[in-house]
């Protein structure tokens, strides 16, 4: 009982870590908050699916993905150098080693090392579905003009590049759902900000 406790107390963690995105009241996203709006599109999206999943696994890595980060805490992307991200894969392991010795759940650790892989179509899906998130968070925020106070636009330049829009053709309503996002985000950006989403592509 007393690692299970142990455990809660950690997890209780990811309701303080805050994301770089906002919600639709002006507050960061934590990062629990992040991780049940993934397993609520899982849900909403499972019908529609053309690849086979195991949804109960697709639940626990959408749960799992961002755990160790209540050890490890978030690192916006666009502060992650090559340097940032070899240090960051460090102590998400150090992380998730010290989440499975707690709960001795070999279970968990094979979930993360399915995430970290991204070779099921489990974790694809998962892995879409966390990029998805941000997308949503474009879309809802109060203020969009903090977007764009990052690097030069990153995340707009990011948001609005095909390639970017590619990682989802794996299934077709993860592409018309991003592609739908993005057309109002984009309305929003032009509504709001005079902004032409167009000017971010090169």
């Amino acid at each position: 009982m007393r690692q299970i406790v142990d455990f809660l107390q950690i997890a209780e963690r990811l309701e303080c870590e805050y994301r770089l995105t906002r919600m639709s009241d002006g507050a960061q996203q934590s990062v629990a908050a992040h991780s049940w709006n993934m397993a609520l599109m899982a849900m909403v999206l499972r019908p529609y699916l053309v690849n086979n999943v195991d949804f109960e696994k697709v639940l626990k890595l959408c749960l799992l993905h961002d755990l160790p980060e209540a050890i490890a805490h978030d690192v916006p992307l666009h502060q992650q150098t090559d340097a940032v991200r070899v240090q960051k894969h460090a102590d998400e392991s150090v992380a998730v080693n010290q989440i499975v010795d707690m709960l001795r759940n070999d279970d968990i650790r094979a979930c993360f090392a399915e995430y970290d892989a991204r070779q099921s179509a489990e974790s694809r899906l998962v892995k879409a579905l966390d990029v998805m998130d941000t997308a949503v968070q474009h879309m809802c925020a109060q203020d969009l003009a903090y977007v764009g106070e990052y690097a030069d636009n990153f995340y707009w330049k990011m948001f609005f590049d095909d390639e970017f829009a590619k990682m989802f053709d794996f299934e077709p309503v993860l592409r018309g759902v991003f592609d739908e996002i993005r057309q109002r985000v984009a309305d929003r950006l032009k509504q709001e900000l005079d902004i032409n989403a167009g000017d971010f592509v090169k």
